[in-house]
C-alpha cells in the first residue's frame, strides 16, 4: 500500500538509536516533525536550544532541526524532529502545541518562521550511531519489497564503513502524512513506501562516499541489486541537521 507523505523527515538521524529496543518486546520508536520556512535560520536554532519549556511539555527524548541544502525551491526551508519511545507518546506530545499554557512559546516560533506542515512517523530501522550534527541525503522511495531494499542499503553502509567512512542510515514510515510542501508556489503529493536518512559527520565525507558509489563496484553492486526491486525515487534532498535538546 502506497503512503502519502509530507516531506522527508525526516528526519532524522540520531536519537532513534538510543530509543530502539527489541521489536518483539515493545513498540517501535516514533517521531514527529514540523516543517517551516524561516529567513533567519540562526535565530530559529537559538530559539530551539533555549526552549526547554515546550520541549519538556512534549515529552520528547530528543529534538533537533534540519535545513535543506538542495531539493527545495524556497530558501530557509527546514523541519524540526522529535523522537519518542513509541507512537503513543509521539501523538500525545503534539498536544503540547495546542495547550494554552504553551502559546507564549508558540508565538515566538511564529515570529521567526512560517508553518509548512507536520507529520508523525515510525522508526523501522534505527540509526546505528548518534551525531551532534551531520550532513545527510534524504530520499523517499517507492519499492515493493521494503525489507529487501533496506538489506541492500545495509550492505552498502557496511562497504562504506569498510573503506573507513563514518556513514550510516535510518529508515522511517510516515503516519498521517499529507502533501509535501515543495515551495512557495504550491504543493506536490509524493508517494513513498520508505523514507531513508543516510548521513556522515561532514559534507565532504558524505560526498566522498558518493564518489565511491559512482566509481567503484560498491555502487554498481548496489544498483544491480535495487534494479531488481523496481525502485523509484520520489524525493531526493541534501540536508544539514543538528540535535538541539535532549532529555537523556
Amino acid at each position: 500500500m502506497k503512503l502519502t507523505m509530507t516531506v522527508f523527515l525526516s528526519l532524522i538521524f540520531a536519537s532513534s538509536a538510543a530509543l530502539a529496543g527489541h521489536h518483539e518486546e515493545q513498540p517501535d520508536p516514533a517521531g514527529g516533525s514540523i516543517f517551516f520556512q524561516t529567513d533567519d535560520p540562526a535565530a530559529y536554532i537559538a530559539l530551539l536550544k533555549s526552549d526547554e519549556k515546550l520541549f519538556k511539555a512534549s515529552g520528547a527524548v530528543q529534538r533537533g532541526v534540519c535545513f535543506n541544502s538542495t531539493g527545495m525551491t524556497e530558501s530557509g526551508r527546514g523541519w524540526t524532529y522529535a523522537f519518542y519511545p513509541n507512537m503513543e507518546s509521539a501523538l500525545a506530545g503534539s498536544d503540547a502545541l495546542v495547550d494554552p499554557k504553551n502559546q507564549d512559546m508558540i508565538r515566538k516560533y511564529q515570529a521567526v518562521s512560517n508553518f509548512r506542515g507536520s507529520v508523525h512517523y515510525t522508526v523501522i530501522r534505527p540509526h546505528p550511531r548518534s551525531l551532534a550534527s551531520a550532513t545527510a541525503r534524504n530520499i523517499a522511495v517507492q519499492v515493493d519489497d521494503v525489507a529487501a531494499y533496506l538489506g541492500a542499503l545495509e550492505t552498502m553502509e557496511a562497504k562504506g564503513k569498510a573503506k573507513g567512512l563514518d556513514v550510516a542510515f535510518s529508515a522511517y514510515t510516515p503516519m498521517g502524512a499529507g502533501p509535501l510542501f515543495s515551495g512557495a508556489n504550491g504543493t506536490v503529493s509524493y508517494v513513498a513506501d520508505v523514507l531513508v536518512h543516510f548521513d556522515a559527520p561532514t559534507s565532504g565525507e558524505l560526498g566522498k562516499f558518493f564518489d565511491l558509489m559512482s566509481s567503484t563496484d560498491m555502487g554498481s553492486d548496489f544498483y544491480d541489486t535495487v534494479a531488481k526491486l523496481d525502485r523509484k525515487l520520489v524525493m531526493d534532498q541534501i540536508v544539514r541537521c543538528m540535535n538541539t535538546n535532549s532529555a537523556m
